[in-house]
């Protein structure tokens, strides 16, 4: 029998409410101890009755002790003594809320039990938290707190403060409670933002003082990251020296200036990247210069460029200097031999000698060229 055209009608409802419904009727559950099949236990006489389903919801963790073969499956109590109450709580609370507090009291604490029972969600909320309160004082410590856990974007942004602001951050009580294996770490990172010597003795010798009995044996592989030829046998006499003797900052300092020779080493460059943006086009021709430092991640102003009514220049760098050649005027097609010199240690502009032939005006068809240094 053939259906009639409203028998075929067919309307598919979907309540959107319903999630959130479904979720406050198991808050509801837990709140008054309905239907749970799971306690979780984290000190004596301290419990909270759950539902398994819920808490292999929201955690890997949970999910796979609950289908795996180990031996919490078929128990009706699970013990997590590694967990204070408060932090266990917020974790439980938060599989039946969707919401969770975090403060500056309770993050790392926080994070760590995320990490070990696999709340992702909260885990990366902790992160995210952790990484906006990051500074001089705590960017050491979070750092390691970051590797440990395995925080990807707070380990980033932990060692680009250290290596960008080293100067600031090793002169914080912090740095002297860091490990040998990651003073070398810093101390070997070639974007380390290091311009002078004394910057890398200072470090070095303030630390080993800290615990000198105990750092004294780390000096060489210490000196070694600064990337120079050490004399082995001569360091190993005067530590044997030193040692007899109580060592103090000063005797440290002048211990690694003897080592390093009776000149002071000019310390390389540490390699970063500077990119200069000069000129562009809004309406008319730009004369602005706009810097972005790779290794503090800041954008700022250089000196505007002198005769900016011009454009489709070509742009090279040599040296200290930028160099900025050809081109036309915006008013006419008239091939220039001017060129202009930019020094990016003094940012400053200065003309240069024009050019032989100004038909070699341009290597740009734009207003915009970008210099990386």
């Amino acid at each position: 029998m053939a259906l009639t055209e409203q028998e075929k009608y067919t309307y598919r409802y979907k309540d959107l409410s319903h999630p959130i419904e479904f979720l406050d009727a198991f808050r509801m559950f837990y709140l008054e101890g309905l239907f749970t099949d799971i306690t979780l236990q984290c000190s004596p006489g301290v419990l909270f009755h759950c539902h398994k389903a819920v808490l292999a919801a929201c955690s890997n963790y949970f999910k796979a002790m609950f289908t795996s073969d180990m031996k919490e499956k078929s128990k009706d109590q699970i013990h997590l003594s590694l967990f204070s109450p408060t932090i266990l709580e917020s974790l439980v609370l938060y599989t039946y809320t969707s919401e969770i507090q975090i403060t500056k009291q309770n993050v790392q604490s926080l994070l760590q039990a995320a990490d070990h029972l696999q709340f992702t969600s909260v885990k990366k909320a902790c992160e995210q938290f952790l990484i906006r309160h990051l500074d001089l004082d705590n960017c050491l410590g979070m750092h390691s707190f970051a590797e440990f856990h395995v925080c990807s974007e707070l380990e980033k942004e932990s060692r680009r403060i250290i290596l960008s602001r080293f100067e600031e951050v090793w002169r914080r009580e912090e740095f002297l409670e860091i490990s040998n294996k990651k003073l070398q770490f810093i101390l070997s990172r070639k974007n380390l933002d290091i311009w002078k010597e004394e910057a890398m003795i200072e470090p070095i010798a303030k630390w080993i003082a800290y615990e000198v009995d105990s750092r004294i044996e780390y000096i060489y592989d210490l000196l070694r990251c600064l990337e120079t030829d050490l004399d082995e046998i001569y360091l190993k006499s005067a530590l044997s020296l030193y040692k007899k003797c109580q060592l103090k900052e000063n005797k440290i300092r002048s211990l690694i200036r003897s080592v390093l020779g009776p000149k002071p080493r000019a310390v390389t460059k540490r390699s970063t990247t500077i990119m200069y943006v000069i000129g562009g086009y809004y309406w008319h021709p730009l004369s602005e210069v706009h810097i972005w430092d790779s290794v503090k991640n800041v954008w700022v102003r250089g000196t505007d460029m002198p005769e900016h009514t011009r454009e489709s220049y070509a742009v090279t760098s040599l040296g200290p200097n930028i160099y900025v050649t050809g081109g036309y005027r915006t008013d006419n097609i008239e091939a220039l031999d001017l060129m202009w010199i930019y020094n990016f240690e003094t940012d400053e502009w200065t003309e240069g000698l024009p050019m032989l032939n100004r038909e070699q005006e341009a290597l740009s068809y734009y207003s915009l060229s970008i210099c990386l240094h």
